[in-house]
């Protein structure tokens, strides 16, 4: 597989980056009838250069001011950029502002080309490297090469291509899943929906289902596209187009996210670390660019420095930690940052400083600690690649360092020590209003969803250990309990069971309660209680009319001999007789109704039960 970088050819309207690309592969950008005419690029073109197993594929984004929000667009996700600085012009406004927009989305190494060089002299070209290595200091550990170029100098154009083939691969990390902002969507006859992006953090694979975030829902990929040649695999770091089933060109858009399903969430509130090149007001409204996304938001600092903000959203935000963004107004690029956290948590504004904080530095072990504190009934660890683009393994391992933290492997969760007192009060709460229960972890977990059983069983273990409970069998009991129950006798537990559950359907009657609440009231998890209801029916002790209806055996034959006996004195069973002479509720009625259909003697015409 060809080893492949993405290039961002950027710089001030003019200064020849589409005729330099043309120039190196025979591409010409400017495709628009529009663009053609007026001699400006006004959209982002693609095209590659490919040479043995090494490819190009170059992005060049337009150079007009009024087109900024293009350029950021193609901006993201490039390796290098090509800073073209006509040598006739020297620095202008949109060099300024795109060597600013690539240095906020952390691109940190640059080829400057001084094209045009066949319109000026020697002097004037060492003076425009002295205006560039000057513009450069204002940024810090950004690195740079200058090129001298014309399209009109072969020998140039073979310097500046021997340049960009040499250079490094870029590392790109991979999450475990990918990620892919669509920079374009439009329709190919007989193919359908089709769309253009760089993929991040991950591989795509033909046939695969993928989610988009905006639409919430799951599409297909009928055939993947990389620099023009069909591939069934495409790899990280690749600018790909993707054929999609599910979806029409009309409903998806630029900057929608393409990923997995279930790795990334989306909030209307970011915290964001910000760097400004123009003064922000709090409570500014500004445009947002995050991959090839733009959406407006609220400025609100939460610091006197103006170092941190929360970034109010108009619509859902599925960002990343570190994931870079521009802020704009309608005239200029104001500044950008990095997202710290994408998932906003409870917190007081001092401890949320000190999470921000910490977070900035990567100080994650610190950060996770935090969480704990503000998650009093635990986090999760299946966020960890969202919240601190770290994989959950890593997530495991640091909450695992965090003393008095447990750490559920199963469930990834992390639970602080105060969640283990809730489950103690919980515990402690079910036992004063009934003495008699027999507990499970299962069953903590499904009293209250927060609880994982590992969790449960360990915070269960730690009260047996201290003498708060006892155990019968696999359960835990209260000390005060009146059972009788020997916990060498496995026996005898489920025979409690058995006999409790039986013995409450008795004195129902004809109105058994649901088996579900019969397990709340008397505090017995589901597979056991499950169980129990299983053995009986196999004895025959009960009968299950539906998944919500079991009564006791001998209490059906007393119902079915007095129903027939009705048939018998009003000639008929119906709804209504039925109600007269069994003032139940319609599920009950109806459930005795169907059943009786079952026997053979009985005919059912338009609701009216007669015999045969």
């Amino acid at each position: 597989m060809q080893e492949n970088l993405i290039i961002g050819a950027m710089g001030h309207i003019d200064h020849g980056k589409t005729s330099l690309i043309a120039a190196l592969n025979g591409f010409w950008g400017d495709s628009f009838e529009q663009e053609k005419e007026r001699g400006i690029t006004l959209d982002l073109s693609f095209s590659n250069l490919s040479r043995e197993d090494k490819n190009i594929s170059f992005i060049d984004v337009p150079g007009h001011e009024k087109l900024v929000k293009n350029m950021i667009a193609g901006a993201f996700g490039i390796d290098y950029a090509m800073l073209l600085v006509a040598a006739n012009e020297g620095i202008m406004p949109q060099t300024l502002e795109h060597l600013r927009i690539a240095y906020l989305l952390g691109i940190t190494d640059f080829i400057v080309v001084l094209s045009k060089t066949d319109l000026v002299d020697c002097a004037r070209i060492e003076q425009v490297k002295e205006q560039v290595k000057e513009l450069f200091e204002k940024f810090p550990n950004l690195r740079f090469e200058i090129l001298q170029c014309s399209i009109y100098d072969k020998q140039s154009i073979q310097n500046l291509q021997e340049t960009l083939f040499a250079l490094p691969k870029k590392a790109h990390k991979d999450l475990g899943f990918f990620r892919y902002y669509i920079d374009r969507a439009f329709v190919i006859k007989g193919a359908g929906c089709v769309v253009s992006g760089t993929l991040m953090d991950g591989d795509l694979s033909v046939g695969e289902k993928i989610w988009c975030a905006q639409l919430g829902r799951v599409l297909g990929i009928k055939n993947l596209q990389v620099h023009g040649e069909s591939q069934t695999i495409a790899p990280n770091g690749a600018r790909v187009a993707i054929n999609l089933s599910g979806v029409s060109h009309q409903e998806i858009k630029r900057g929608d996210l393409l990923t997995k399903k279930g790795y990334l969430r989306g909030f209307d509130s970011i915290e964001v670390e910000i760097r400004a090149f123009e003064k922000i007001e709090h409570n500014a409204q500004v445009q947002l660019f995050i991959g090839a996304m733009r959406c407006d938001a609220r400025v609100l600092f939460l610091d006197a420095n103006k170092k941190f903000a929360t970034l109010k959203t108009t619509i859902p935000i599925f960002g990343m930690f570190d994931e870079k963004f521009i802020l704009r107004d309608d005239k200029q690029t104001l500044g950008g940052g990095r997202i710290l956290s994408s998932i906003v948590d409870p917190m007081k504004k001092s401890q949320k400083l000190e999470y921000l904080e910490m977070l900035s530095k990567g100080d994650f072990k610190g950060a996770f600690t935090l969480l704990l504190q503000a998650h009093k009934r635990g986090f999760g660890l299946i966020s960890s690649v969202q919240r601190f683009g770290i994989s959950q393994t890593m997530g495991l391992r640091i909450a695992s360092e965090i003393p008095q933290c447990f750490v559920c492997q199963k469930e990834l969760i992390a639970y602080p020590k105060k969640a283990r007192e809730i489950v103690k009060e919980a515990i402690l709460k079910v036992l004063s209003k009934n003495p008699n229960a027999l507990l499970s972890a299962t069953l903590l977990s499904q009293k209250q969803s927060w609880i994982a059983e590992e969790f449960a069983k360990s915070v269960l273990e730690e009260m047996l250990d201290e003498g708060a409970l006892n155990k019968a069998d696999s359960f835990y009991i209260s000390p005060q309990n009146n059972l009788g129950l020997n916990g060498e006798n496995t026996q005898k537990v489920e025979d409690y069971f058995y006999h409790t559950i039986y013995q409450t359907l008795q004195s129902q009657g004809f109105q058994p309660i649901a088996p579900y609440n019969l397990y709340d009231n008397l505090d017995i998890d589901r597979q056991t209680g499950d169980s129990m209801f299983k053995r009986l029916t196999r004895e025959k002790k009960i009968v299950r009319l539906n998944h919500k209806l079991f009564i006791c055996s001998d209490v059906l034959a007393n119902l079915l001999e007095r129903m027939r006996k009705i048939i018998e004195q009003e000639g008929y069973l119906d709804l209504g007789n039925f109600k007269q002479h069994f003032n139940l509720s319609r599920k009950y009625l109806i459930a005795y109704l169907d059943y009786l259909d079952s026997f053979g003697d009985i005919v059912n015409t338009d609701g009216k039960r007669t015999f045969r």
